[in-house]
């Protein structure tokens, strides 16, 4: 019979997600450009409608992006304009 040996030295941490503003749902005009330079949290975007340019990927609407904090980046809109959901959230370790 194998005994579980638990190590008193480890210890456990925890991942807190915080949300520190109210998420939005954005639209940007056809061809418009909306951008984010020197951004401390990430930042999550899911397309409702049209279509957008992120990080170099082409999203459709159900399409999502995640951005990375301190990332500078752009939504750039399609031929028909984009209507988004934009949410940022950052993480904290206990």
């Amino acid at each position: 019979m194998r005994m579980l040996v638990i190590d008193p030295v480890v210890t456990d941490t925890i991942t807190i997600t915080r949300v520190p503003a109210a998420p939005d749902i954005m639209r940007a005009e056809p061809g418009a450009e909306l951008r984010w330079e020197r951004h401390d949290a990430d930042h999550h975007i899911v397309v409702l409608e049209g279509t957008c340019r992120v990080l170099g990927r082409q999203l459709h609407a159900g399409g999502s992006a995640y951005v990375p904090s301190g990332t500078d980046h752009t939504v750039k809109a399609g031929a028909w304009g984009c209507t988004f959901f934009s949410l940022d959230s950052t993480h904290e370790v206990l």
